[in-house]
């Protein structure tokens, strides 16, 4: 599977202090294959653009992150017509840079709010 990566782009972005934590940790994944506009110079029979996005509600004990990222991506050379026909190994790899994103973000901005060494994310998934 070929990829062509447009500009992640951040949707929203929070940081809340908080006193207790409250609720779960939520992250949804969402991959949504799109129409592409027959004007477009785009060969649709052939390649596919699927819209990835991450929403997520992260809590420790002082303080909260919630927000979502997206990023169209181009696949070429494969036709997608459903979310279904990915495997979780081809999500993984869709949404890794998305979830760089969100570790970046939530360091820089830790850092800063806190006066503290940011706070590392690590993602990476327990099979």
């Amino acid at each position: 599977m070929e990829l062509v990566r447009h500009k992640a782009f951040v949707e929203a972005f929070h940081y809340d202090a908080i006193k207790e934590e409250t609720g779960e940790n939520e992250i949804k994944v969402d991959v949504t294959p799109l129409e592409v506009n027959e004007e477009a110079d785009f060969d649709s029979d052939n390649n596919s653009v699927l819209g990835v996005r991450v929403i997520y509600k992260i809590l420790f004990p002082d303080f909260a992150l919630t927000g979502a990222v997206r990023q169209l991506v181009e696949v070429h050379g494969r036709k997608i017509t459903k979310s279904e026909e990915l495997t979780k190994e081809e999500v993984n790899e869709l949404i890794k840079p998305l979830f760089r994103m969100i570790e970046r973000l939530t360091e820089e901005v830790t850092e800063i709010a806190l006066d503290i060494p940011g706070v590392k994310l690590n993602f990476q998934r327990e099979d």
